[in-house]
């Protein structure tokens, strides 16, 4: 019979990105080292999963599921708010001196909400856990980002 599977994600990140807070926050470091405008009052907090933790959960619970449909929400155990993004895309761009600046306001963008947290309980209930926590798959992202776009090279010029 037909299987269906369906999956709510977390914010996915990783190398090979292309939009999001971490390639925004790398981006405007680029053109100004001294400083790092934040939409929002950096408060917000989110779950956030590295990209091949998502395709190995994706791969894992495909192939020990086999109800004909099947919902599984993919994230992490934890959270990381916009602040401390900030403060890694920082570090990981080695832009110390770069002030934090903040809009204000709870929101970052119009329709962004302040926190977001899925329950994963039922995707490591397969046996699947992640390797990295939230601020760990951050890191991992930005460090990855900055060399794709040749950051480093570039700000040692």
């Amino acid at each position: 019979g037909l299987q269906a599977y369906i999956f709510r994600f977390a914010n996915i990140i990783g190398t090979r990105g292309t939009h999001g807070v971490i390639f925004d926050f790398i981006h405007k470091l680029k053109n100004d080292p001294t400083r790092l405008e934040v939409l929002g009052n950096g408060l917000q907090e989110k779950s956030y999963m590295e990209v091949g933790d998502c395709a190995d959960a994706i791969l894992h619970v495909m192939s020990c599921q086999d109800a004909p449909l099947n919902l599984y929400n993919l994230g992490s155990h934890d959270t990381a708010s916009v602040r401390r993004i900030a403060e890694l895309v920082v570090e990981a761009t080695g832009c110390h001196d770069a002030s934090i600046e903040y809009t204000g306001g709870d929101r970052g963008w119009a329709g962004d909400i302040p926190r977001a947290m899925l329950g994963i309980e039922k995707m490591l209930s397969t046996g699947f856990d992640v390797r990295y926590n939230s601020e760990e798959a951050i890191r991992h992202t930005a460090h990855a980002l900055i060399e794709e776009i040749g950051l480093n090279k570039e700000m040692n010029t």
